[in-house]
Parts: structure tokens; C-alpha cells; sequence
């Protein structure tokens, strides 16, 4: 996850529109590779994800349908809050993996 961040990064700063809309598929197809395997369950490909996931009641990180709605609507303006969309989006799914016993608890 932090290669497709700082790659999304660069790409934002270079006002690279076609790549951040490109990084962020990327970041979007391995982050619900990682909500299908909490949930046990074969990836259905790539259409209707998020409708899938709810029609399923699977676990899910809290706020995300927030905030992939966010990083997809700020895709378009290529703003820098993208990344702090992201940011809350991953730490949320660390703490799904951390409650399901997937990842230890980091310490600080």
C-alpha cells in the first residue's frame, strides 16, 4: 500500500491526471483484494464491488464506503486531501485486520 501512496503522491504533485486516476484503480483493486480475503470469500471480479460487499454483509473497515466515495469524487479535482482520504482509509483497514486478529497491534 505505501508504493501505490507515494506514487499517487508524485503523480498528484506533477499534475498527472491520467496517472493518479490510474495509481488509484491500482490502490482501489489490491485494498478490496484485502476485504475479500478478511472475508473468506473468492473475488468476484472487478464490477459492483462495493454492492457486492453490502449485499453480503461483510466485514468492513469503518467509514469506507465514505471514504472511497471521497478519494473517487477528489480523483477528479487531483487534490492534494486525496491522500488524507487514504490515509484514513488504510488506517481503518489496519484496524480491521488488528480487531479480525490478522495483524498484530503496532506499538508506539
Amino acid at each position: 500500500m505505501p508504493a501505490y501512496y507515494n506514487q499517487i503522491e508524485k503523480a498528484l504533485k506533477r499534475n498527472d491526471f491520467v496517472s493518479v486516476n490510474h495509481r488509484i484503480a491500482s490502490f482501489l483493486a489490491s485494498y478490496f483484494d484485502i476485504i475479500f480475503a478478511i472475508n473468506e470469500m473468492s473475488h468476484p471480479g472487478e464490477k459492483k464491488l462495493l454492492k457486492i460487499i453490502r449485499d453480503n454483509n461483510l466485514k468492513i473497515p469503518k467509514e469506507m464506503y465514505e471514504n472511497i466515495e471521497s478519494i473517487l469524487k477528489l480523483t477528479a479535482t487531483s487534490s492534494l486531501d486525496i491522500l488524507l482520504e487514504i490515509d484514513d482509509l488504510v488506517n481503518n483497514l489496519d484496524g480491521l485486520l488488528v480487531s479480525e486478529g490478522i495483524k498484530a497491534h503496532e506499538r508506539k
